[in-house]
């Protein structure tokens, strides 16, 4: 049979299925563009119509806030609005309080922006964009206001008017032309998740996905979880369906975070078992896998009742695993270590299949639109915006704009510059707009192809186009190629931040105010005032204090390490969740940094996933240290004091206290296994076991932990926590 036939047959399929998809994408590009335009030239309108100072202030608003779906455009318009109202009101208090005081005005609204730009760092979505509207809308407005007092409070009102109007056209127009929610990307991000996370569970109980490779898997989840929590935060904006399961969302992630912790320990658990020391374990275990990974591997779901058609097939393997698994411990002789080695991994499979269910279950409320309670048993939910990070990462992102400001002021000042105010204006907007980007100077490079286009476009508007239009109708046609052109190229993620960039600088320098001026000297000051402004961010991005410079890897790490030791210490409600959430940021924002790609990089990366795995497991272990157990009071102390040289070493880590944390653990495991099994020759209880097999899982852990070559430092005295939890 000539297989030419099927093999053009599939070729053409997949050019269609293509140019489907082409088509698609660019009609929701088109759409955009379209909602757009109706947006911001309504907007100018009715600035024309009510007169106010600065309509362009309205358009830019519109480019600023328009977003593809609706409930991103009403979350990011609250916020605005929100950081606006405060950001005026403080502009007001401080040309109140320093009127006659250019240099203390200038020092209190330095205080002020750099305070909000590193709050900027501790949020994330729409809340951090809040924060930095309400830093540098106190330079929009108190500058102005600055120069001319007694008309403080008008200039703040009609700024506020101004975009209060931009932002609530963008809003009704999002949300009647075409409106599309946010819901769906959201159920499709869970859906793709849950296969994700299904295929990637199959992988690891096959023979284990290697540590590196793993690593890739383990950040890419990180982010796919962040953007679920984006869509989450945004979809109640929009949906009164989003609005009510936003618990059942946020249980359904920490679920996931649970479930991918186990699995994680997991996979690690079973690269060790492809030891040929482990072959007869490997054997006893693959009847009890086999079923799971065929299904894991061969079921992955492309629609919700797939996905709960393969949770049904889950709960028939756990029963399966069940009913099967003391017939296998009988029919094999084990030596101690491979018994060991086989109860951890049965422990470790039936608590992932467990939690594993409890996502899956999750995720169908979600799919299905209905609301699940927690029971008793459901760790408790964290639910604000925050997120870990070092206490220096915000700190540099404040200074920076600090410094920012009190340069371009000193220039100004100096200079008597006449469109200063706009250049250190511009200045600290972007200095603080793009502090929380893991690549800013990428960004505002991009940011400034966008106002170089912007101010060649505006000079030929203003001076070829705009004098031969006669009124609205005809300055709206004269608009649409510029502002169409711009909405276009905010669709496309690589050249997004230059459509925003032409989009929002077109309309200032371009957009004629009430009362019309061709000025050429004015519009060629304003242009070189936005460029050079750009140009000095970019340099400030570049040279204080970098993303990705030595100091701020050494800090997250230690960041990172903190985790840990809160871990070890810290009281166990709710600690669990708070770990799994934190200590996967810090890795996120590690893994994030500029030039994350070296060899030194990826043993960060290893050593963070160790601290993961380190975490979960002693948690898991301090969780059954406070459950019935057969351990006497010395050998519980001896566990405690070994968790206290785990902490004590990631406070401080050299070889010193490396040897020490191996020799708790080396000291720890035979007192605590002798314990066990000569308990009254009774067999160990579940609990029992469970502590052996953690502590044995801890153990691994700190053996793998390389040797620190550099010379020790002096002892540390033991902290009053660390010696408190011992005692």
């Amino acid at each position: 049979m000539n297989p030419e036939p099927s093999q053009s047959a599939l070729i053409g399929r997949q050019r269609l299925v293509a140019l489907q998809n082409f088509f698609k994408e660019e009609a929701a590009s088109w759409l955009f563009v379209l909602k757009t335009l109706i947006a911001a030239l309504i907007a100018l309108w009715l600035a024309y119509r009510l007169e106010l100072e600065s309509p362009k202030t309205a358009v830019v608003t519109v480019f600023i806030v328009m977003q593809a779906r609706t409930g991103m455009v009403l979350a990011k318009g609250f916020y605005r609005a929100l950081g606006t109202i405060i950001g005026s009101g403080v502009a007001l208090l401080l040309v109140a309080a320093f009127a006659q005081e250019r240099v203390m005005f200038l020092i209190g609204l330095a205080i002020w922006v750099g305070m909000l730009t590193a709050g900027a760092t501790i949020y994330r979505n729409f809340q951090s964009y809040a924060f930095v509207l309400a830093g540098y809308t106190a330079c929009l407005v108190g500058l102005p206001a600055a120069m001319d007092p007694n008309a403080a409070f008008d200039i703040a009102v009609t700024r506020l008017t101004e975009v209060l109007l931009g932002i609530l056209v963008a809003s009704t127009i999002s949300g009647l032309v075409f409106p599309l929610s946010i819901r769906e990307l959201l159920l499709s991000a869970a859906l793709k998740r849950f296969a994700t996370f299904a295929n990637s569970s199959g992988r690891a109980l096959s023979f284990g996905v290697p540590t590196e490779e793993w690593g890739s898997l383990h950040l890419k989840a990180i982010n796919e979880i962040v953007t679920l929590d984006s869509y989450r935060s945004v979809g109640i904006f929009d949906n009164p369906k989003t609005r009510l399961q936003n618990q059942t969302i946020l249980r359904m992630s920490a679920d996931l975070i649970a479930a991918a912790s186990t699995l994680h320990v997991l996979n690690r658990h079973i690269l060790r078992l492809n030891d040929p020391s482990m072959n007869a374990v490997r054997e006893a275990l693959d009847p009890l896998l086999a079923t799971g990974v065929r299904l894991l591997q061969t079921h992955v779901p492309t629609s919700a009742f797939e996905a709960q058609q393969l949770m049904s097939y889950i709960g028939e393997w756990q029963a399966e695993i069940q009913k099967h698994k003391s017939r296998i411990l009988a029919e094999n002789t084990f030596s101690p270590e491979q018994q060991l080695a086989f109860d951890t991994a049965l422990m470790l499979l039936e608590q992932f299949i467990d939690e594993f269910r409890h996502y899956g279950r999750s995720h169908s409320a979600l799919q299905d639109a209905r609301i699940i309670e927690d029971d008793d048993q459901a760790p408790p939910l964290i639910q604000h915006g925050r997120h870990a990070t070092d206490f220096s990462q915000p700190l540099i992102a404040g200074l920076r704009t600090v410094l920012m400001l009190g340069a371009m002021s000193v220039f100004w000042i100096n200079s008597a510059w006449p469109t200063g105010v706009l250049a250190l204006t511009i200045a600290v907007v972007v200095s603080a707009l793009f502090s929380t980007a893991p690549n800013p100077a990428k960004m505002v490079f991009q940011l400034w192809q966008g106002i170089a286009l912007s101010f060649v476009a505006a000079f030929a508007f203003q001076f070829m186009v705009l004098p031969n239009l006669h009124g609205f109708t005809q300055l709206t046609f004269g608009l649409i190629p510029f502002l169409a052109f711009a909405a276009y190229l905010m669709t496309r993620p690589k050249w997004g931040a230059i459509g925003v960039g032409f989009g929002m600088f077109f309309s200032t320098l371009a957009i004629p105010d009430n009362v019309t001026q061709f000025n050429y000297a004015g519009l060629l000051n304003s242009g070189i005032a936005l460029l050079v402004s750009a140009t000095i961010a970019a340099l400030a991005f570049l040279t204080v204090m970098p993303m990705g410079n030595q100091l701020s890897r050494y800090r997250m790490m230690r960041a990172l390490n903190r985790q840990l030791i809160v871990a070890c210490l810290n009281p166990l409600t709710g600690l669990r969740p708070q770990f799994e959430r934190d200590s996967r940021e810090l890795l996120r924002q590690i893994a994030g940094m500029r030039g994350f790609n070296t060899a030194k990089d990826r043993a960060t990366l290893t050593d963070a996933l160790t601290i993961q795995e380190l975490g979960s497991a002693v948690l898991e272990l301090r969780t059954l240290l406070g459950q019935p157990h057969s351990l006497d009071a010395a050998r519980l102390s001896s566990v405690q004091t070994a968790i206290s040289a785990l902490a004590r070493f990631y406070r401080h880590r050299n070889q010193r206290n490396l040897r020490a944390l191996r020799q708790a653990f080396n000291n720890v495991i035979p007192q605590v296994f002798d314990q066990v099994f000569d308990n009254k020759g009774k067999e160990p209880t579940s609990n029992d076991r469970k502590i052996q097999i953690y502590l044995h899982l801890i153990q691994l852990q700190v053996q793998a932990i390389p040797d620190i070559d550099r010379p020790a430092a002096p002892e540390p005295e033991v902290s009053k926590e660390v010696a408190g939890y011992a005692a």
